[in-house]
C-alpha cells in the first residue's frame, strides 16, 4: 500500500519501529481480484475492484492494477469492520475510559475487544451472521441493531475503497458471509446504485459458487467468488518451488 495508507498519524516513531497498517486477508483479495479477472474476460491490471471478505473476521480492500492500495484491516486484524467477535474500529478513547473505569488491565482490553464485541457484543447472542438474522427474523432488537452496525459499517467501507479507487468496475463477495448470505449481499449493495452498483435480486438468491449477480445495465460487475486460500497458497508455493529448481539449474 502507498504510504499515505500504511502509515498511522501517530507519532513517526511508530512507523520506525514497524507500527503501520498491514492489513490482512491478502491472500484471498489477491485470489478473488485474479478470478474476477478470469471471470470477466480482462486483464486485472485493467480493473479497480473492491474485495469484500466477510466471514467471522471482515475487511475490505481496494485493488488497482492488480495491487492492493488501501485495506480496513490494518496493524492487527482487529481493525476496521464489525467482526463476529471483534469491534472493528472504535474511538481510542473508549479505551483508556473503561481501562480506568473498569481497572481493565492490557489482557482484559483485548479479550474485551477481540472476543466479546462485533456482532455477539451487540446482540448478546451469537457472532454467526445465521444466528443473527433468524433472530431479526423474530422481531430480536439487539439482533436487529447489530446487522445494522455491520451494514452501515460494510457500505461506508465499500464507498470509502470506491472513492480511493476513483470509481470501482467489480465488487467481490467472498467468504462465509460472502459467499452464502444473500440477505446481506443484498442490503451492501442496496444505496449503491450512485456508484452504479445494480444488483440481480433473482440471481443473488440462488447464487452459487462463483458467479455474477449484478443486471446487465450494472456499471460495477457484482461477483461472487468461493474463498481460495488454498488454491493461492499451492500456486505460491509452486512458483517458489519453479524458481528454486531453474536457480540451481542456472548454478549446476
Amino acid at each position: 500500500m502507498p504510504l499515505s495508507a500504511a502509515v498511522y498519524p501517530g507519532p513517526y516513531e511508530w512507523f520506525e519501529t514497524g507500527i503501520r497498517r498491514y492489513g490482512f486477508h491478502g491472500i484471498n483479495h489477491q485470489y478473488c481480484a485474479e478470478r474476477a479477472a478470469q471471470m470477466l474476460t480482462a486483464n486485472v491490471k485493467d480493473l479497480k475492484i473492491v474485495s469484500c471478505h466477510l466471514g467471522n473476521g471482515c475487511s475490505v480492500t481496494a485493488i488497482r492494477e492488480g495491487r492492493s492500495i488501501d485495506t480496513t484491516m490494518g496493524f492487527t486484524p482487529l481493525e476496521g469492520l464489525m467482526m463476529g467477535t471483534r469491534s472493528g474500529s472504535v474511538d481510542p478513547g473508549i479505551l483508556t475510559y473503561v481501562m480506568r473505569k473498569n481497572q481493565l488491565d492490557a489482557q482484559g482490553i483485548d479479550e474485551l475487544l477481540n472476543s466479546k464485541s462485533g456482532l455477539l457484543g451487540v446482540s448478546g447472542l451469537s457472532s454467526d451472521m445465521r444466528d443473527i438474522l433468524a433472530a431479526v427474523r423474530q422481531g430480536h432488537e439487539r439482533a436487529k441493531l447489530a446487522f445494522e452496525i455491520y451494514m452501515h459499517r460494510l457500505q461506508a467501507a465499500i464507498g470509502g475503497m470506491a472513492a480511493v479507487l476513483g470509481g470501482m468496475d467489480v465488487l467481490v463477495f467472498t467468504a462465509g458471509v460472502g459467499e452464502n448470505s444473500a440477505e446481506v449481499r443484498s442490503a451492501a449493495c442496496n444505496g449503491l446504485e450512485f456508484l452504479g452498483v445494480r444488483l440481480n435480486e433473482q440471481a443473488n438468491a440462488r447464487s452459487s459458487r462463483d458467479q455474477d449477480i449484478s443486471t446487465p445495465e450494472s456499471r460495477v460487475r457484482v461477483l461472487v467468488i468461493r474463498a481460495g486460500e488454498d488454491w493461492a497458497i499451492a500456486k505460491e508455493c509452486w512458483n517458489l518451488a519453479e524458481s528454486g529448481r531453474s536457480q540451481y539449474s542456472a548454478a549446476t
